[in-house]
């Protein structure tokens, strides 16, 4: 584990993109992800996934 300046222990791992420990994902991508999710549910089509998979045989 990484220290800060004054020596103690850093947690987590840091973001690649914004070099922060703790900010592992965009406030706008969470923000994003829960929309999707929330409109997903509150909709009768089907999730992208669900239209991927093969027609079952028979």
């Amino acid at each position: 584990m990484k220290t800060d300046r004054k020596g103690r222990l850093k947690r987590g791992k840091d973001c690649r993109r914004c070099k922060a420990t703790g900010k592992r994902i965009r406030v706008g991508r969470w923000l994003y992800n829960r929309w999707l999710r929330t409109y997903r549910t509150g909709t009768d089509t089907p999730s992208p996934a669900a239209a991927k998979r093969p027609a079952p045989k028979g």
